[in-house]
């Protein structure tokens, strides 16, 4: 910790709860801004004036508005999907409709539509030189700059309106640029759904003859690998092999039960007939007419033989006759079974010749559907993509079909909900719009210029000041007599030091009575008997300090001696008397006695000790006898005062001070750079002078109550009654 710090003797102790440094001071804030007014005034006027001037000069503006609004429901007048579906627009939409109605494109198209590029207000070259028959491109980009300099597009609130506004020169051709922007949005979205609608048509045309050219190579080529193959379909779930093979299976099947039949018959025939039977029994032989009928002549030829038996002998002519008829019956039916029997045969022999040549026939049957099943991987192949080609071409036949019954039915996905009229007045300049901005442009002007004065201002004005920079109380505050307020106009009647005596209830008197009253009564090492009055730099009112302290002491009763302690100015000793024939420095060389060498002050009781003008002496710090004079005036006087040269040129003034009971440090108001006051109190702790405070002299009592620091001068009307001019 340096001494500075250590030997402070006042320096508020902050609440640890409260961080000091974040608190903003508006009482300081106000008293900067009183104190600057003129410079807030001057830059509010500046700011007028200029607000003015550009008001008088700026160019009327009118504004046109027109209202467009997205729809939110599309009228459908067929029920078949649009090669632009729309959907109920959303947030994003509306946003997205914004930028459109901005865009480069449309701007162009209006641009075009308007023949701007050859408006001088939109191309500064076309009012250059004849017209061109057709503008260069960039004199047409030149043109959609400057409308979009002047368009504001916007969505209103939270709705699907938008608003579509042109601010031009000329309150027509705003009107005219703003419903040729909606005009062409509106009618733009209908021509390129129409365009997209042209484009499919087109598209699908060329696409569909080229699906109709695949779709036919591909039936082709199932057509021609199933003549190739023999793979003919009879149903679409067999081919005619497998018809085939079916049927001839059903036959083999039926030939073989045939056979089977034939055979068992001619078997059972044949063991009859190896078993000595007539071969009547059989079935076949049953079931034949012939047979039948003989059987039934031969039964007729039984009874007639059985009836001529009873009635003749054996020889009987008609009984013989009778037998006759009965054997050529048996003879008959015996021939008769034996073709029946010769015809089974036969029959077997072709039942079994035609179930052998069905088999045959099966058997090369399954062979080629075999070799068939083979080939209709290849067909199967084949259909996929014949089929596959044939349901993209119905697709596209069918999304063909419904484009063209929609085209010419498109409709904009928004529609105008108002039109832009020719504005009756300008839009701008906006008087309350150029006296707002005067209004912030100067306030904030004058602020930042009474920033950038206290930023460079390095003086000191407050008490607190004092306390923050320096560490040191204040004890007293010291106005400039000529600030005073009934000074101001008719002058000082005195000099200031002697002004203390010839207006005693003056303002100018009460602060050296307060500066008497801090002195007494200041914390110190020991009784202040001795003070030193000094300052950083030259010029800060020590001497007038001095010797007004002096006669204030005196005029409360104190013996108080004055001792010019500056050898180089000996400002004191000029104002006491010019012709001091013995002073200081022969006191000091021993040529004089202290009561030789001391002079009374002939407006007070106060006694000083000069030092002669024509001296050749520069430092009573080389005196060994300085010490031994002040504790000898010491126990003599009530107080010493000690008027010293400056700290900062002088360095003697650190000597004398640290030979003083007690240091008074003078600040001039808003003069005393804070740097160079604390270079100089770190001077003086290093010599361990013993600081009593500081005192602020020359102070502007006017400006400092302008100001409303929380001084004495802050509260001089409330007290002025008490005090006499």
């Amino acid at each position: 910790m340096d001494s500075l710090s250590r030997r402070a003797p006042l320096r508020r102790e902050a609440d640890p709860q409260v961080d000091r440094g974040a608190l903003i001071d508006l009482r300081h804030v106000g008293a900067i801004l009183r104190r600057r007014w003129m410079v807030l005034c001057a830059a509010m006027v500046a700011a007028i004036i200029i607000a003015a001037a550009a008001y008088l000069v700026a160019e009327p503006r009118y504004l046109a508005t027109a209202q467009v609004a997205l729809e939110r429901t599309a009228e459908r007048v067929i029920d078949v999907d649009s090669v632009t579906p729309t959907a109920d627009p959303d947030s994003a939409a509306v946003d997205t409709e914004v930028q459109a109605l901005r865009s480069p494109e449309l701007i162009g198209r209006v641009v075009d539509r308007l023949r701007l590029a050859r408006d001088p207000a939109f191309n500064e070259a076309a009012g250059q030189g004849a017209p061109a028959a057709q503008p260069d491109p960039t004199g047409r980009q030149r043109a959609i700059g400057t409308l979009l300099g002047g368009l504001t597009v916007k969505r209103d609130g939270l709705s699907y309106a938008i608003s579509v506004s042109y601010e031009g020169n000329t309150p027509g051709q705003a009107a005219q640029i703003a419903n040729a922007l909606v005009d062409d949005y509106v009618s733009g979205q209908a021509g390129s759904k129409a365009e997209a609608t042209q484009r499919a048509q087109g598209f699908l045309e060329k696409r569909l003859q080229d699906l109709r050219t695949q779709v036919l190579g591909a039936e082709r080529a199932v057509a021609d690998y199933r003549a190739a193959n023999n793979l003919f379909a009879v149903s679409e779930a067999s081919t005619v092999t497998q018809q085939e093979l079916s049927g001839l299976s059903t036959q083999l099947a039926q030939a073989k039960a045939e056979n089977a039949a034939a055979q068992a018959r001619l078997s059972a025939a044949r063991a009859q007939v190896r078993g000595g039977r007539s071969g009547e029994e059989l079935g076949d032989s049953l079931d034949s007419p012939v047979v039948s009928q003989l059987r039934a002549q031969r039964a007729e030829a039984a009874r007639e033989v059985a009836a001529l038996e009873k009635r003749y002998g054996p020889r009987h002519p008609a009984l013989v006759q009778a037998q006759n008829q009965l054997r050529t019956a048996d003879q008959h039916i015996a021939a008769e079974v034996k073709r029946i029997v010769a015809n089974a045969s036969i029959q077997a022999s072709i039942a079994g010749q035609r179930a052998a040549s069905l088999a045959g026939s099966v058997a090369q049957t399954q062979g080629k559907l075999a070799s068939d099943n083979e080939a209709s991987v290849r067909l199967a192949e084949l259909e996929r993509n014949a089929e596959s080609s044939r349901t993209l071409y119905q697709a596209f036949l069918d999304r063909y079909r419904q484009t063209v019954a929609q085209s010419g039915l498109e409709r904009s996905d928004s529609y105008i909900v108002s039109r832009a009229r020719v504005p009756g007045a300008p839009s701008s300049p906006n008087m309350l719009i150029y006296a707002a901005m005067a209004l912030v442009g100067g306030l904030g002007i004058g602020v930042l210029l009474v920033v950038l004065l206290q930023l460079l201002e390095r003086g000191l004005e407050t008490s607190d000041a004092i306390e923050n920079a320096l560490g040191l109380a204040t004890l007293a505050s010291i106005p400039d007599a000529r600030t005073l307020p009934g000074y101001r106009k008719s002058g000082l009647p005195a000099p200031p030091a002697e002004l203390l005596l010839k207006r005693p209830q003056s303002t100018y008197a009460e602060a050296f009575r307060t500066l008497r009253t801090s002195i007494q009564f200041a914390e110190a090492a020991q009784p202040v008997r001795v003070v030193a009055i000094t300052s950083a730099v030259p010029g800060e009112g020590k001497t007038t300090t001095a010797m007004s302290l002096a006669r204030a002491m005196a005029a409360a009763g104190g013996k108080v001696l004055l001792i010019d302690a500056d050898a180089r100015r000996r400002a004191s000793s000029r104002q006491f008397a010019e012709d001091v024939k013995l002073g200081l420095d022969e006191v000091l060389a021993g040529e004089a006695t202290l009561e030789q060498a001391i002079v009374k002050d002939s407006l007070s009781d106060a006694c000083l000790l000069p030092q002669r003008l024509d001296s050749k002496g520069i430092s009573l710090a080389e005196s060994p006898r300085l010490a031994e004079l002040i504790e000898q005036v010491r126990e003599r006087y009530d107080l010493v005062i000690l008027d010293t040269p400056p700290v900062l040129p002088v360095d003697e003034a650190r000597v004398i001070a640290s030979m003083a009971d007690g240091v008074v440090f003078l600040v001039r108001w808003r003069k005393t750079p804070s740097k160079a006051a604390s270079v100089a109190l770190r001077r003086l702790y290093d010599v361990h002078a013993e600081m009593l405070g500081a005192v602020l002299t020359l102070v502007d009592v006017g400006e400092q109550e302008r100001a409303g620091y929380e001084d004495g001068g802050t509260f001089l009307k409330a007290y002025r009654p008490y005090y006499a001019d």
